[in-house]
């Protein structure tokens, strides 16, 4: 009899606990029939949709090329800056369209073993093409890929000297902080090269090598 009560004792509580828990649980929303719950996905600082990339930033440019004279090269301090626009194809995973140039203003000319400086002058590396970049997270590091149309430009005394368009192709390791929702401050490093066919007065070209290495600032926006 005595455990007979201590089982009625022991049902009751079991009830008194689910009704107070009944009570007191959030009720799910209604579902009509046939439909499934969709969760809304939260976007902030993470890498989805429109993407923007503007970077600045300074290095080194330097293009030679063999010429019946001897080896020459062209090099100095120059400025880099770039653009990539386009969208998040899967999270973390950004395709874009890029455009870069990096730009040495009077740099040194090498000839034979002798070295001189311009003035009036300035070499210039331009590069346009599919971007392809992958986000590393949590930590927000990225590395970036570019094969581009390239061409490289002297200009001399406000006269431009064009090589043909050639292939191209840029690497970029970056890093970036969130500074709001949707935008990020960063730093990088980036190597670029050109390969160019330089016509020369006589009818005949030269292979141009080019390579430039820089370290820029950039906002992104995604």
């Amino acid at each position: 009899m005595r455990s007979f009560l201590k089982l009625s004792m022991f049902a009751a509580a079991l009830c008194l606990s689910a009704s107070a828990f009944a009570q007191t649980a959030p009720a799910s929303p209604p579902m009509l029939p046939g439909a499934t719950p969709v969760l809304r996905q939260n976007t902030i600082n993470r890498h989805f949709g429109f993407f923007i990339r503007p970077d600045l930033g300074f290095g080194y440019l330097s293009s030679s090329e063999s010429t019946s004279s001897g080896d020459v090269t062209i090099s100095g301090f120059a400025g880099v800056a770039g653009v990539s626009i386009g969208g998040a194809v899967a999270e973390n995973v950004i395709l874009s369209a890029h455009i870069y140039d990096a730009v040495s203003t009077n740099p040194s000319v090498s000839l034979g073993g002798s070295t001189a400086n311009t003035s009036n002058s300035s070499l210039t590396m331009f590069g346009v093409g599919p971007e392809l970049t992958y986000y590393f997270m949590p930590n927000n590091v990225y590395v970036s890929g570019t094969l581009a149309l390239s061409r490289m430009t002297v200009n001399s005394n406000g006269t431009d000297a064009n090589s043909d368009w050639g292939f191209g192709t840029r690497l970029t390791l970056g890093k970036e902080w969130w500074v709001s929702d949707h935008w990020g401050l960063g730093l990088s490093g980036h190597i670029s090269y050109a390969n160019n066919n330089d016509p020369d007065a006589n009818g005949g070209s030269h292979t141009l090598s080019s390579w430039a290495f820089g370290a820029a600032f950039s906002a992104t926006y995604n």
